[in-house]
């Protein structure tokens, strides 16, 4: 692997990591991403989900100032569940960064992945949206943090019939449920990720030491026709020192099977006794309890980007999804790190299936790889970013078609990190 130069002229060396560098590659992450040692119940969820063979670690004078790993994840993209490469926990060291660490890790990994064959696409979730453009990963969703003042009626038109039973209780005793409802959903939305044993414990993952005031993670459950209908991963919080302080009702993660099951999930959260406050921290932006809510005014949202896409090889990974119309569009698209992505790429296909294959013809729309990653979960409009001046149209309606092609309902939405 390549290796440079640090200022005072000893070398950083890239190696793939091995099981026995765990531990100092926490020490690397924990001190860049502020300094706060992680507890040990987190420690032993990501050593689970730890794929040394795939991730990387720069070293300078054997010790290790810079980390990248990589996830085997199958995500949904449309028309079905496909292997994609996940990066998470991209760290340098603090007295380490401005020197190229991190591009080269990653143009490692890009590289890596290609001559491998395997994901033609990656992913992941930046903690901060700009550094990774300049890779070609385009923003390719969006969030929404609700806050919503409690309000025991906050429906009118509810699905028609009984309540289901509910009840709450600890997450940790009825796993099998939550995943069952969870991997119902998983289909429904691009973006969405396959559970398994050990991603359904990181789902959970409640550290007292992590809470900050927080009371212990709950699941409030309802069940239809016997069988495991929806559930919500929620905890509460003083919202001042009061002696009796009014409650924030701070909601994880909410999935339903049904209409019913989700309303009323909404509903008993919305209607908690002591609260004022009911905060859902990540939600689809097309989440339906905005239209549940008689009063949308009262959700305050804030937007946010979620995943950020990288296409590793355009062919393959344009042939792998589906697209919502008919169409036949030549690409011609420019990738600074990837050299084989260069070219002109002809897109044939539809709600069935497609085909990408290199062409000479004269292209229909110019873009990067980064707008690709943008518009490939189809969250991110093609039409969008050809108004912000980021894809030029050469043939005239080239532009609409592509993009009734590109999107897709509902929206992209990921709920778990990674």
């Amino acid at each position: 692997m390549p290796s440079s130069r640090a200022p005072d002229g000893s070398r950083y060396s890239l190696r793939t990591a091995s099981d026995r560098d765990w531990r100092d590659l926490t020490r690397t992450i924990e001190l860049s991403y502020g300094g706060h040692p992680d507890p040990a119940e987190v420690h032993q969820v990501n050593k689970d989900l730890f794929e040394p063979e795939r991730s990387l670690a720069t070293y300078h004078r054997d010790k290790i100032c810079a980390t990248a790993l990589v996830y085997s994840l199958n995500m949904t993209i449309p028309g079905g569940i496909q292997p994609i490469a996940g990066i998470g926990y991209v760290s340098v060291d603090p007295t380490h960064r401005r020197r190229g660490l991190m591009s080269e890790m990653m143009a490692n990994i890009l590289h890596g992945l290609h001559h491998s064959g395997t994901e033609p696409v990656a992913a992941l979730q930046p903690s901060e949206s700009a550094i990774y453009s300049r890779l070609g990963f385009g923003a390719a969703n969006q969030v929404v943090r609700l806050e919503i003042p409690r309000k025991p009626h906050a429906f009118s038109l509810l699905p028609r019939g009984e309540d289901l039973p509910a009840t709450i209780i600890d997450p940790q005793t009825c796993l099998d449920e939550i995943r069952d409802v969870y991997q119902a959903n998983v289909p429904q939305r691009a973006g969405m990720l396959h559970y398994d044993k050990r991603w359904a414990a990181k789902a959970v993952l409640d550290p007292p030491t992590a809470r900050n005031g927080a009371a212990p993670l709950q699941c409030l459950t309802v069940s239809e026709a016997g069988a495991p209908a929806g559930y919500a991963l929620f905890t509460t919080r003083p919202q001042d020192d009061s002696p009796d302080p009014p409650l924030a009702v701070l909601v994880r993660e909410l999935f339903a099977t049904s209409p019913k099951a989700y309303a009323q999930l909404w509903r008993t959260l919305l209607d908690l006794d002591l609260s004022t406050t009911v905060i859902a921290h990540t939600r689809p932006l097309d989440d339906t309890l905005l239209v549940l809510l008689d009063d949308p005014r009262s959700a305050v949202p804030t937007v946010r980007d979620q995943l950020h896409v990288r296409l590793i090889d355009v062919d393959r990974a344009l042939a792998l999804r589906t697209y919502s119309a008919e169409v036949d569009v030549v690409i011609e698209t420019t990738d600074r790190l990837c050299e084989w992505n260069v070219g002109r790429w002809r897109i044939q296909g539809g709600p069935e299936g497609a085909s990408c294959t290199r062409t000479t013809s004269a292209p229909d729309l110019v873009m990067s790889v980064r707008e690709l990653g943008s518009a490939y979960l189809g969250g991110i409009s093609l039409t969008q970013l050809a108004r912000a001046g980021r894809i030029e149209e050469m043939r005239t309606g080239a532009l609409d078609a592509a993009c009734r092609a590109f999107r897709t309902d509902p929206l992209p939405f990921c709920s778990l990190m990674f």
